[in-house]
């Protein structure tokens, strides 16, 4: 099977980019060790092409690359426990594509987002809806996306991942 990787790198804390690019890594090398699938994703099949090429052209070429890589899969595994508005881009390309979809994350202690109440203009008080505030509603909420994994570590998120994609694979 020919999978994506999809992750937000550009806010991940830089005091957790070394775990976190690792375990990408890992989930990979494990993707297609284990399990024998093809497997791409940006650090490693753009976002080193990139640095090659002028600035004025990376933003271009990222999102072509990128969505290629998206439109080529079939199966996306997102890994999304930071932010990431590329990543956003990605799930509706997979999500368009009619691509299933493996949400995976983790709590890191930093990136659980807080509930917070606002006022409207009509002056009705509300609180903002942002479920267990690690991943958006709206991305959770994508139809294609056949699996929420929320892992503990490295080690227990490839385990749970590559369990996730087992039971596409029947």
């Amino acid at each position: 099977m020919r999978i994506y990787i999809a992750c937000g790198l550009t806010h991940v804390p830089r005091d957790l980019f070394g775990e976190y690019s690792a375990f990408l890594h890992n989930l990979a090398s494990a993707l297609k060790e284990c399990r024998k699938h093809a497997v791409k994703y940006a650090l490693v099949n753009s976002d080193p092409q990139l640095a090659n090429k002028p600035l004025e052209q990376r933003a271009r070429l990222c999102y072509l690359w990128d969505r290629e890589m998206v439109e080529e899969a079939e199966l996306v595994i997102a890994e999304v426990s930071f932010p990431s508005t590329g990543l956003g881009i990605e799930l509706q390309v997979a999500e368009q594509s009619g691509t299933p979809i493996i949400l995976c994350f983790r709590d890191f202690g930093c990136n659980r987002t807080v509930p917070v109440e606002y006022v409207n203009p009509d002056h009705s008080q509300h609180e903002l809806q942002i479920g267990e505030g690690f991943v958006s509603l709206m991305a959770l909420g994508i139809p294609s996306v056949l699996s929420v994994v929320r892992y503990g570590d490295s080690a227990d998120g490839i385990t749970e991942i590559l369990d996730a994609v087992a039971l596409l694979e029947r």
